[in-house]
Order: C-alpha cells, then sequence, then structure tokens
C-alpha cells in the first residue's frame, strides 16, 4: 500500500471509489502533477498600447479558468505487469475518471485526449523483476472539489 500522499482513489460513474494499488494489483503511483493546478483566465482580457507601458484591463465579477491536464506517473511492478498495465490504461482512456486524493482531499472528473506510450518496458525477466513505468496525461474536465 502506497503512502498516504501517494495514495488515490478512483472510480467511473456511480461505482464506489477504489483504491488503485488494490483495484491494480502490481500499480504503484509515483507521482500525479497538477491535481491542484488551475488553468489560466479565459474572462479577463487586457489590450496593450503602442505608445505605452499601460495596460486597459476588463476582470468580471466570476473569473472563470481553464481546466489543468495532470500528469499521473506510475509504475506496474510483476509478472503480469503487462496484463496490468494494459487494464489500467484501458481504464483511464475509455471514459470518464474520477480521481480522488486523501492528501489533498480533492477529486475531478479526468478524460485522457491525447495518445500515451510507456516510458520504459522491462519484461521477460527472471525472479519477478518485470515492470512497465509510463506517464499519461488526462485533462480536467471538471473543477477540483472537496468530496462530499
Amino acid at each position: 500500500m502506497a503512502t498516504i500522499a501517494n495514495r488515490y482513489f478512483i472510480k467511473k460513474g456511480e461505482e464506489a471509489f477504489a483504491d488503485i494499488t488494490t483495484k491494480f494489483s502490481g500499480v504503484t503511483i509515483l507521482k500525479i502533477d497538477n491535481f491542484l493546478a488551475r488553468g489560466k483566465a479565459k474572462n479577463i482580457y487586457t489590450q496593450s498600447w503602442i505608445n505605452s507601458n499601460t495596460e486597459d484591463v476588463y476582470v468580471p465579477d466570476t473569473v472563470f479558468f481553464e481546466n489543468a491536464d495532470v500528469n499521473i506517473t506510475f509504475i506496474v511492478r510483476g509478472n503480469s505487469a503487462i496484463t496490468v498495465h494494459d487494464t489500467f490504461i484501458d481504464y483511464l482512456t475509455k471514459n470518464k475518471t474520477t480521481i480522488k486524493s486523501l492528501y489533498v482531499n480533492k477529486q475531478s472528473d479526468f478524460v485522457c485526449l491525447t495518445e500515451y506510450e510507456p516510458t520504459l518496458v522491462h519484461l521477460g525477466r527472471t525472479n519477478d523483476d518485470n515492470y512497465i513505468m509510463g506517464t499519461i496525461t488526462l485533462h480536467r474536465v471538471t473543477e477540483t472539489s472537496t468530496p462530499t
């Protein structure tokens, strides 16, 4: 089991949250970058002037932000590494997925919009030394929120 800092829960639709390391035996999340990131403002406007160092600025009462992508770096170990890896990637890429972090007590929904390829494949080894490492980029489709 991972430490609380690297402990993430996952679900699709109405199913219950499950610890990633339990649902996908052999998967360890090494890090998730940008889980708390906020994207660029979408509705703040500025206009620069050619002959001045000042700018005209419009800031509305409510500012909306783009949803930031996250990068999930993970490793899959064991004799069944390729099977577990493929199942994990299928789970993340084929539907909207909700990921929750106990460390920051936040959750968001994600979809995969980009291609994926493992960064390191080390298979066909003896003594259970098989592993696959990868980083997958997921696009956040809901604002990060505190679980209810």
